[in-house]
């Protein structure tokens, strides 16, 4: 069976293939990832040496040959290069997280059209992002992938005990505990990690929104840590290993 393949596509991930070919990982909308072979990308005159690279966003022309089960990128046509993810270190790291993320937990299904449209609106934005303003974006990506996965935790309730978190309680802060899971104070009994109300009535905002839902709502930068920090956590949880990608600053 053979099957011929145009959609929007995002590239996360290339690796040399002998001295003349690559092979790519691109997340495709309506597909979620995809491992094709890019034959001849490695060479001076190929199109594809120069577009069919982290993380140029365009549409993809793929052919599927099911003798080999394998996917064949046969063009590749940019849209947005982002650039600005190579310009800056700061950047590029959250871009690499992110593409980690993308490729260690989503295969297929049938919410990849929804998952490429976040991914390719939060990699767009984070292109033009200035440093200061990308841990918040980094957060807002992580917990719009969390809801898409069908995975996001719910801020406003005890993860142990189901009660209600009440803000300005007088027992103190919700903790998230080593595997992710966010206790009430009596729950946490003292173990974990404090994520401050602020944190988490920041995250209830930005469920459903856009990249400019992070970056419009303040929040001081010691909850940002603490809500990236309880993020991560619940990521590398399902992944059941570390991030390698994570950058520490």
């Amino acid at each position: 069976m053979t099957r011929n393949l145009k959609a929007p596509a995002l590239v996360l991930k290339v690796n040399p293939v002998g001295e003349n070919h690559r092979g790519l990982s691109m997340l495709v909308s309506g597909e979620g990832i995809l491992r094709p072979f890019a034959y001849g990308a490695q060479g001076k005159r190929s199109t594809l040496r120069g577009t069919a690279v982290p993380y140029n966003r365009g549409v993809a022309d793929l052919h599927y040959d099911g003798a080999k089960d394998r996917w064949r990128l046969t063009a590749f046509d940019p849209e947005d290069s982002h650039d600005g993810l190579r310009e800056n270190l700061d950047r590029f790291y959250a871009a690499t997280t992110w593409a980690e993320i993308l490729l260690k937990t989503h295969g297929a299904g049938d919410d990849s059209a929804s998952l490429f449209e976040m991914a390719a609106a939060f990699f767009s934005r984070l292109s033009v992002t200035v440093p200061s303003d990308i841990k918040r974006l980094s957060v807002g990506f992580m917990w719009q992938f969390l809801g898409i996965e069908g995975v996001q935790p719910d801020p406003e309730h005890c993860g142990r005990c189901g009660k209600p978190l009440i803000i300005g309680g007088e027992s103190g802060f919700a903790r998230f505990l080593p595997n992710g899971l966010l206790a009430g104070p009596e729950c946490a009994e003292g173990r974990g990690t404090e994520l401050s109300d602020g944190a988490r009535r920041w995250l209830s905002a930005l469920t459903g929104s856009g990249p400019e839902g992070a970056l419009q709502i303040g929040l001081a930068p010691a909850a940002v840590t603490a809500a990236e920090s309880w993020l991560l956590t619940i990521i590398q949880s399902l992944l059941e290993r570390p991030l390698r990608s994570i950058r520490v600053y």
